[in-house]
């Protein structure tokens, strides 16, 4: 057995390693699991392929592996990246308001989340940004309704029609309500993390969008974008997101 081949079967190994180990593992351990393995798989292609004799076709079977299988084992263990790279390189684009999101809107998520994190009223409320969410907007409630804390948290209230699933805002207007994302389908996050949670990531993968999520068991706030999210942010630090993020006047 050639040194190629042990070492692609170190990497086989070591894949089936690193995702038996993705649900007891932080997010960054992750990554650099993730780099190492990718660093293993191309110093044995470029360190082997060239070196190996041809002896009964063996080089035919060590090329069938590394440009057939190879690229499928890559692609399945770093799919998530790759979803979220061509999400944001190939996902149509919104024109860009000429007003920026302005100060009453930030007072009032930041007053809606507030009251429905004290009465642990789940919420899953989503800001677009550059990329478009047309198609997840067209299949929702739509409403075209001023943002207003009364509104907000009105919608979330477990007895209305209205409180599953997210509601959507565009250019200061709750567009949409009962919104519902894609899941992330990373396994890598903590089991903690409820459905509200995972469709707030999965959001984020596929879009630019902001997102806050209010646990209805904890009560507490968590906020999404570019794929990552934060647990348990205060309510200053969410003031800061929204100044940041939003871009506040």
């Amino acid at each position: 057995m050639n040194e190629f081949f042990i070492t692609v079967m170190i990497a086989y190994l070591y894949s089936i390693f690193l995702l038996n180990l993705r649900s007891k593992l932080e997010a960054k351990q992750i990554r650099f699991l993730k780099i190492l393995l990718l660093i293993l798989t191309v110093f044995s292609v470029v360190t082997f392929m060239e070196s190996l004799p041809y002896v009964d076709g063996l080089m035919l079977y060590t090329e069938i592996i590394a440009l057939v299988v190879l690229p499928v084992f890559l692609a399945t263990t770093y799919i998530n990246e790759i979803k979220t790279v061509y999400g944001k390189l190939f996902v149509r684009k919104s024109k860009r308001s000429s007003t920026l999101i302005n100060n009453d809107l930030a007072l009032a998520l930041s007053e809606s989340v507030d009251y429905l994190a004290k009465r642990k009223i789940g919420a899953l409320i989503t800001v677009e940004r550059g990329i478009s969410l047309t198609d997840i907007v067209d299949n929702a409630l739509m409403l075209n309704a001023d943002v207003s804390k009364e509104l907000l948290t009105s919608i979330f209230i477990p007895s209305t029609p209205l409180h599953d699933g997210a509601v959507i805002i565009r250019k200061n207007k709750i567009i949409c309500a009962k919104a519902y994302f894609p899941a992330s389908e990373r396994t890598d996050l903590p089991m903690n993390y409820g459905t509200r949670h995972r469709a707030a990531i999965g959001i984020s993968e596929q879009s630019d969008a902001f997102t806050i999520v209010v646990s209805e068991e904890t009560g507490r706030v968590s906020i999404t974008i570019d794929a990552e999210m934060e647990y348990n942010v205060t309510r200053e630090a969410l003031n800061l997101y929204l100044e940041n993020v939003l871009k506040l006047d």
